[in-house]
């Protein structure tokens, strides 16, 4: 006969076997957008580089890299040529489609209205951004 005090057991070690599976699936999503982001961050540093503002930016497709972006507003006195902007067009020209459906974007930081209304435009899924991978949900409208 199960007594309260052992459904209550039995309750908190399947809580905790739940939340040590949820730490696990955590662990290697975060393992995983890692690479992501780390290009994102070369993007930034190619930027600076070149003498450009410190952005990067790079959508992925099915665990591929199908646009790069580093900043290039002051090389290219182009003041929509953002990190993620550049990253979207890249994307857009390899794929050879405006729709990006299926893509994520990793950025070195939070997207500006702009670029976060060219990603919800563009049908991307899902933002990343920063050092921490930042999980910034489906772009909506930035304005």
């Amino acid at each position: 006969m199960l007594t309260r005090r052992s459904m209550l057991a039995g309750a908190m070690a399947s809580a905790a076997a739940g939340l040590w599976a949820l730490r696990q699936a955590f662990a290697r999503s975060v393992g995983g957008h890692k690479a992501f982001i780390e290009q994102a961050f070369a993007m930034r540093r190619r930027a600076v580089s070149e003498g450009d503002q410190a952005y990067g930016a790079v959508v992925v497709k099915n665990g591929r890299v199908v646009g790069l972006g580093p900043s290039r507003v002051v090389t290219n006195t182009d003041a929509t040529a953002h990190a993620e902007m550049e990253a979207l067009r890249d994307a857009g020209r390899t794929l050879g489609t405006h729709d990006l459906s299926g893509c994520i974007l990793y950025t070195t930081s939070p997207p500006c209205r702009m670029c976060e209304t060219a990603a919800h435009w563009g049908n991307i899924e899902r933002v990343y951004t920063g050092a921490d991978i930042a999980d910034r949900g489906k772009p909506g409208y930035g304005c």
